[in-house]
């Protein structure tokens, strides 16, 4: 009687060590993930617009592996204020819609397969502009004071891998873990 208690208190324990390492590891990924596509969008000042937002769903496919890409719910690209949310709704938003080995649903990027769900701030409206607006070189409305600050969220859709919800009574399938990284693009110097 007293090893089937102990027993069950032991299975528990060793099934929430399971999932809290599998659940810590996927929260790493995605933190990595979101810190490196934030330094591809500083990079990104100088680059191809039509390309640009390729380079950072690209790096987020080589830092997502386990346990799946799919789980990931959207990817957001923005322009963000001084306190981290969004300036004026400029929001890319993409989602993953299919296997890596996909022909890919974006133009200008073979073999991604993501899908543009939200189209108010593309890579081409971004200012990477010392002097702002007043070089031609970004957007005119609304105003860009100099190179843009860059946010990239990643939000996942974490599923319960063990049977531990049901050991000790929890509901639900899972949850969502939610990570964001900022970055300022870096300045493209005036050409003259």
């Amino acid at each position: 009687m007293e090893f089937s208690l102990v027993l069950m208190i032991f299975l528990t324990i060793f099934t929430g060590m399971i999932e809290f390492g599998v659940a810590f590891s996927v929260k790493t990924q995605i933190s990595f993930a979101s810190r490196d596509a934030a330094i591809v969008v500083a990079e990104s000042g100088a680059a191809d617009p039509k390309t640009a937002d390729c380079a950072i769903l690209r790096r987020i496919d080589q830092d997502i592996i386990t346990p799946s890409r799919s789980s990931i719910d959207h990817v957001d690209i923005f322009w963000a204020t001084a306190t981290g949310s969004v300036n004026n709704g400029a929001v890319q938003t993409y989602v993953p819609t299919g296997t890596l080995n996909g022909a890919g649903d974006l133009p200008n990027c073979p073999g991604l397969v993501w899908m543009n769900t939200a189209d108010s701030y593309p890579a081409a409206s971004r200012c990477a502009s010392i002097s702002g607006s007043s070089l031609g070189l970004c957007q005119a409305s609304p105003a860009h004071s100099g190179p843009d600050r860059v946010g990239v969220t990643i939000v996942y859709k974490y599923s319960w891998t063990t049977p531990l919800p049901g050991l000790i009574g929890l509901s639900g399938s899972g949850f969502t873990f939610t990570q964001t990284n900022l970055t300022n693009i870096e300045p493209v110097p005036p050409t003259s």
